[in-house]
């Protein structure tokens, strides 16, 4: 398959970037293309301007600091992963690229372009809420901040507007009494989830939780966020057990059913997901 006729841009800065956006109807920016373009080529999606932004060197830093890390809007997941500051501030995120899809993919994809691509099978939505990151943009009308629980509105639905694009997301670090795990079953590895969880965790001096979040890929129109406070604040994980925990995380689940799973098959992956998730974080 081969997409329809496009018009194709490559603009110099950020400003020229947003100007075409706003100036050219029926505009989609081009990053690394490996959601964008196999939408074309099946023509689910027929943009008459493409806006690559591959190139530019003002969205290309990763920017690493003890509170947070900054990633810029053409940075590949590749380099997330080459990146030994990101692997030591925070490991989750390391851990999270590594189930996305295949290597060639990743040295094309870009973290902000799966972010803006809004699927609720993306690895990158689920971190991003549970650690509850955010996003910055830009368009002529100037740029906004937009956080996790805002950002994503259903199935490739988010809440950009048409004239503004993600220059950078930032993704919070953990604390040092803070633990984290991602746990995803896939048919074959690189394979969207059927259901997965990332958990975070953050104990008190005595080695109880005080805070415990899930978020949950492939359940849902949007990444699913439960906070696991009222269940396990003051206890120990392994205290309250398997059993509680995977039925409280099965109550708070409503997945689809479709041609992969039934939505029950799926309620469990996810429950179970979720346990394995947080049972690593002990």
């Amino acid at each position: 398959m081969k997409p329809s006729p496009f018009n194709y841009y490559c603009p110099a800065s950020v400003d020229e970037a947003v100007q075409l956006l706003s100036d050219l109807e029926d505009a989609k920016i081009l990053a690394g293309g490996q959601s964008l373009i196999p939408l074309m080529n099946f023509r689910l999606a027929a943009p008459e301007h493409l806006i690559d932004i591959s190139g530019l060197a003002e969205l290309s830093e990763i920017k690493v600091d003890p509170d947070e890390v900054e990633i810029g809007a053409s940075v590949t997941h590749s380099q997330v992963l080459q990146s030994e500051q990101i692997g030591s501030e925070l490991p989750l995120l390391w851990e999270a690229e590594k189930l996305v899809a295949h290597e060639v993919i990743r040295n094309r994809g870009t973290l902000c372009g799966s972010l803006a691509h809004a699927d609720p099978a993306g690895e990158m939505t689920a971190v991003l809420s549970v650690l509850r990151g955010k996003v910055q943009t830009a368009s002529v009308s100037g740029g906004r901040t937009i956080q996790a629980m805002d950002l994503f509105e259903g199935p490739l639905q988010s809440s950009l507007r048409d004239d503004e694009l993600i220059v950078s997301a930032t993704f919070p670090t953990l604390g040092p009494n803070a633990v984290s795990s991602f746990r995803e079953v896939a048919r074959r590895h690189g394979d969207y989830a059927v259901a997965g969880a990332v958990s975070v965790v953050e104990y008190d001096d005595n080695s109880l939780v005080c805070s415990a979040q899930a978020a949950f890929l492939s359940v849902g129109p949007v990444p699913t966020l439960i906070s696991l406070d009222d269940l396990l604040v003051g206890h120990r994980i392994e205290d309250v057990g398997y059993t509680e925990i995977y039925n409280f995380l099965s109550s708070q689940l409503d997945p689809h059913g479709d041609l992969q799973t039934s939505a029950d098959y799926r309620r469990h992956l996810a429950a179970e997901m979720g346990w394995a998730s947080l049972e690593a974080c002990t």
